[in-house]
């Protein structure tokens, strides 16, 4: 039987055969994941897309306090022609428009008869002002302005909205 080790009877030099101290590797996957937050970190250097504010096809006079309902909206912004959805909820004399994307996987989500915005994508769950409950979603839901203006509800999105998944 040989009594060799491993270690000397590994080619020397080669890459795959060398072994790494504790040390390095620590640095080496410390690097990397520095890398990768600072690329993730700056901006890609395109324009972002201009915003504005198109109509929500709903009467403002028929909103229910607390009562999330979908709305349906079109309009240009930006030169380009726009059309999707939003949750609108009147809450205490205020208006908020809920992006209909879940903050996760860009899943739709419903409003459920248990009081809570549910994404079935993966789980997600946010109380009514948008804040999670439970499951991935990393944060809040993103909102939309919203204005009431001469008797009806405009909404303010981006150019480059792009209706929701339904599943994932």
């Amino acid at each position: 039987m040989d009594d060799a080790s491993p270690r000397e009877t590994t080619q020397r030099g080669s890459p795959r055969h060398t072994p790494i101290s504790r040390r390095r590797a620590l640095v080496v996957i410390g690097s990397t994941v520095a890398g990768i937050v600072l690329l993730d970190a700056c901006d890609s250097g395109a324009t972002p897309a201009s915003r504005g504010w198109v109509p929500a096809d709903v009467d403002p006079t028929t909103l229910t306090p607390n009562q999330p309902v979908p709305v349906r909206f079109a309009g240009t912004v930006g030169g380009h022609a726009v059309a999707g959805s939003a949750w609108l909820v009147r809450r205490a004399g205020d208006l908020v428009a809920f992006d209909p994307r879940c903050t996760h996987a860009r899943c739709a989500y419903d409003w459920t008869a248990d009081g809570q915005f549910a994404c079935l994508c993966h789980a997600g769950f946010f109380r009514i002002d948008g804040t999670v409950i439970s499951g991935p979603p990393p944060r809040p839901l993103d909102r939309f302005g919203a204005r009431e203006a001469r008797g009806s509800i405009e909404l303010e999105v981006p150019a480059d909205f792009s209706t929701p998944r339904p599943s994932a």
